[in-house]
């Protein structure tokens, strides 16, 4: 934390002198401290939070490369001589237990060009797809293995 706070500092104050720097690492330190006596954290939790935050930017660059990996799938498909697709709905259990993986997870798909979340409740999802190959493996897919590293349960 103590280094957030220290940037945080150095972005609002604009300058970089040895005085604003020595300034800034005395306030991020007393402000840390104090946090983690009126939060109960501890630097453990600390380093928790920011290991989940660089599996959820781990989590977003996959989730761009599937996007980009599914718009040239979609390219392909419209601008085939015969387009021949199979459009279905399907269903399946949610392998994900937290509301945040869940709706991360529809969101994911959703942005996916060529799939729609179009039901999620208790952790059933209803994915519609444009053509059936786009739907297989979904419930097993790397956005689940990566939203259930996220929560925590590998």
């Amino acid at each position: 934390m103590p280094v957030v706070i220290l940037g945080f500092w150095l972005i609002l104050n604009g300058r970089f002198t040895v005085e604003v720097i020595v300034i800034g690492l005395i306030i991020s330190i007393l402000v840390s401290l104090i946090s983690y006596r009126f939060l109960g954290l501890g630097f453990a939790s600390e380093k928790r939070a920011f290991g989940k935050i660089f599996q959820i930017i781990a989590y977003l660059i996959s989730l761009v490369g599937a996007v980009i990996k599914a718009n040239f799938a979609m390219i392909a498909l419209v601008l085939s001589p015969e387009i021949e697709i199979k459009p279905q709905i399907i269903y399946f259990k949610s392998p994900v237990r937290g509301d945040f993986a869940k709706v991360a997870l529809a969101n994911s798909i959703t942005l996916t060009p060529g799939t729609i979340t179009v039901h999620l409740e208790e952790g059933k999802f209803g994915i519609h797809t444009i053509d059936a190959p786009m739907a297989e493996g979904i419930e097993s897919s790397k956005f689940v293995r990566k939203l259930k590293n996220i929560e925590g349960g590998h």
